[in-house]
C-alpha cells in the first residue's frame, strides 16, 4: 500500500503541475483575444489533441500496457525506440493537415495564433509521458512532460503580458517540450538498448496499433471537436463562452487521468495476489472523483471561468451542468477501459463504445450548432460520454468477473 501512495501522490503531481500551465497563461490569452478570438484560440487547441491523437496512433492505449507488462528494460527500449520512429514518420503527415484544418475552420479574429497553438499541442504526441506511465515512473512524467509545459507557461507569462502577442506562447510550448522529449528518448535508448531487440519495421509497428489508434481516434471525434462545432455554429459570443466551459472540463478530465495513470501500473502488475481489490479500489477512487468533479463542474464553472478567464467570456450554466455529467461517465469509463477491456485485448467493444458514442454525441452536437443552441451541443457531449459508459459496462463486468480471486493465485 505504500508504494502505492508514493505512486499515486508522484501521478497526480504531475497532471496537477500540466493542470497549473494553462491555468496560468489561459486567462492572460483570453484577456488578449477578447470575446471575438477565444473560440478560434480555444479551437486550435481542440484541434491539436485531435493532432496528438494522430501522432500517438494508439500509444497512449496500449503502449502502457506493453511497458508495464515488458520482461525487462531493454525490452522497454525497444519499444520506445518503435514508437518513437512511427511517430517522427506521423508528424510529417499529421502536421501539415493540423495546420490547414485550423485555418479552415477559425475566422480571421488571432488565426495565425490558433495554427499556432494547433501546431504546438500536436507535437505534443511524442511526449514520453505514456512510457513513464507503464514504467511506474512519477517522476519520468514530472521530468520529462509536466515541468516543461509548465516552464513554457511561466516564461510566457510576463511576455504576453507586456506585448500582448499570443505567438509567444505556442513558439515557448515548442522550445521547452521538444528538447525534454528528446532527451527522454536518447537518455532510454541509448542506456537499455540491446542488439537482440531490433525495432520492428515502422509499417509492421502501425499495421500493430490500428486498433487502439482506431478507438482513440474515434473516442476523440466527439471529445474534442465539441469546440469547433461550436465555433461553426455559434455566434462568437456563445461560441467564447461554449469554449470555457469545455476548457473547465477539458482542465478537470485532467485529473481523471492523473488517477488513471496512477493506478494502472498498480492495478496491472504481475503476480499481484489481489487482482480484483485492486481493480475496486481503481474504480472507487474514480467514482468518488466522478461525483465531486462533476458536481464542482456544474456549480461553480460559470463562477470560476468568469473569474479566472473574464466575465465576458464566462461559462453558461445549462453547458457547466451538462459537461459536469460528461465529466462524471468519463471518470467511471476509463478504469474499465485501461484496466479491464484493452488488457485483455477487447479492442472491438471499446471500438463498438467509442464508435457509439460518436455517432450520437456528433448527430446531437451537429443538430445544436445547425440550430444556433450552446446547450444542445452541451447534450451532445454528455450524452456521447453516458452512451459509451453503458456500452462498456457489461463487457467490463465480465472481464472483472474473469479475474483470479485471491483463492485462485
Amino acid at each position: 500500500m505504500r508504494s502505492l501512495m508514493l505512486r499515486f501522490a508522484g501521478f497526480t503531481s504531475a497532471p496537477i503541475l500540466s493542470a497549473l500551465a494553462p491555468f496560468i497563461i489561459l486567462p492572460v490569452v483570453s484577456r488578449i483575444v477578447g470575446e471575438a478570438g477565444w473560440a478560434n484560440f480555444s479551437t486550435g487547441q481542440s484541434v491539436g489533441i485531435l493532432g496528438m491523437v494522430g501522432i500517438l496512433f494508439g500509444w497512449g492505449v496500449v503502449g502502457p500496457v506493453r511497458v508495464a507488462r515488458a520482461n525487462s528494460e531493454h525490452e522497454r527500449a525497444a519499444i520506445l525506440r518503435e514508437s518513437v520512429r512511427s511517430r517522427l514518420i506521423l508528424s510529417a503527415f499529421v502536421v501539415p493537415v493540423v495546420a490547414v484544418v485550423t485555418w479552415l475552420v477559425c475566422s480571421d479574429a488571432y488565426r495565425l495564433e490558433s495554427v499556432a497553438v494547433a501546431v504546438a499541442m500536436t507535437l505534443g504526441g511524442l511526449t514520453p509521458a505514456w512510457f513513464c506511465i507503464g514504467q511506474g515512473n512519477p517522476r519520468g512524467v514530472m521530468l520529462f512532460d509536466a515541468l516543461p509545459k509548465l516552464a513554457a507557461s511561466l516564461v510566457a507569462f510576463p511576455i504576453l503580458a507586456f506585448s500582448g502577442q499570443v505567438l509567444w506562447y505556442p513558439a515557448l510550448l515548442l522550445v521547452f517540450t521538444i528538447p525534454a522529449f528528446g532527451v527522454h528518448a536518447w537518455l532510454t535508448i541509448s542506456e537499455h538498448s540491446h542488439p537482440d531487440h531490433l525495432p520492428r519495421p515502422v509499417r509492421r509497428v502501425l499495421r500493430s496499433l490500428v486498433p487502439t489508434a482506431t478507438i482513440d481516434a474515434t473516442g476523440n471525434a466527439y471529445g474534442s471537436t465539441a469546440i469547433p462545432i461550436a465555433t461553426a455554429g455559434l455566434s462568437a459570443a456563445d461560441a467564447s463562452a461554449f469554449a470555457s466551459a469545455d476548457r473547465a472540463y477539458r482542465i478537470g478530465t485532467l485529473a481523471v487521468v492523473a488517477i488513471a495513470n496512477a493506478f494502472q501500473a498498480w492495478v496491472l502488475e504481475r503476480h499481484s495476489g489481489d487482482v480484483r481489490r485492486r481493480h475496486l479500489v481503481a474504480l472507487s477512487a474514480h467514482a468518488v472523483l466522478g461525483v465531486v468533479g462533476g458536481a464542482a463542474i456544474a456549480v461553480l464553472g460559470p463562477w470560476v471561468t468568469g473569474l479566472v478567464f473574464g466575465a465576458q467570456v464566462a461559462a453558461q450554466p445549462v453547458p457547466s451542468a451538462l459537461f459536469g455529467i460528461a465529466f462524471f461517465c468519463i471518470s467511471l469509463a476509463t478504469p474499465l477501459i485501461r484496466n479491464l477491456l484493452i488488457p485483455a485485448d477487447r479492442f472491438r467493444i471499446v471500438l463498438i463504445a467509442t464508435a457509439g458514442a460518436a455517432i450520437v454525441g456528433l448527430t446531437v452536437m451537429l443538430w445544436g450548432a445547425k440550430l444556433g443552441s450552446a446547450n444542445i451541443i452541451a447534450t451532445g457531449v454528455a450524452a456521447s460520454e453516458f452512451t459509451a459508459l453503458l456500452i462498456l459496462t457489461p463487457a467490463a463486468i465480465l472481464e472483472y468477473r474473469r479475474l483470479r480471486a485471491p483463492a485462485d493465485v
